[in-house]
């Protein structure tokens, strides 16, 4: 039995991309950084890599970004970034972080004022749970987040959806 869609060159049920496919935006520069940079952009993404937390200047041009991923949230003004990129509404926002880092974060949003809608659309941690511990691993539950987000998808395994 042929698969319609088997493209012998892209893979069963690949589309040829037509530039980028989104753009990420990854705030300061670490292991796991440098990783997402490559997964992102070995999956067609635009990349812009800033070593430290948005400013005014590059505030403008978050309504253009489609992802932002704080990777240390211990980066001076790490905080501050995550409440720009929400307000800019940047459709998926996140941080990497302990879980209860996360939590913490989570409750002082939520006491500045935050509303349901926006704390909806930051994914603290960061990536899905798939066990990973290396930066290359952490970096692909992140982007695989990424995708699944801009798809509408939830992740997990193809079999179940």
């Amino acid at each position: 039995m042929s698969d319609a869609r088997h493209d012998p060159e892209l893979g069963s049920g690949a589309e040829a991309p037509v530039g980028p496919l989104g753009h990420l935006v990854v705030v300061f520069d670490n292991h796991i950084a440098r990783a997402l940079t490559a997964m992102a952009a070995a999956t067609g993404w635009e990349v812009t890599v800033l070593d430290s937390a948005v400013d005014d200047d590059l505030a403008a041009r978050l309504r253009h970004v489609d992802a932002l991923v704080v990777c240390d949230h211990d980066g001076e003004g790490a905080s501050d970034t995550l409440r720009r990129a929400l307000a800019d509404g940047v459709g998926y926002v996140a941080m990497m972080a302990s879980r209860s880092r996360s939590a913490a974060l989570l409750e002082q949003l939520r006491g500045e004022g935050l509303d349901d809608d926006a704390l909806g659309r930051l994914h603290v941690p960061a990536g899905l749970a798939i066990g990973g511990r290396s930066a290359g691993e952490i970096a692909l539950s992140v982007m695989a987040e990424v995708v699944a987000d801009r798809h509408g998808r939830p992740g997990g395994p193809m079999r179940e959806h």
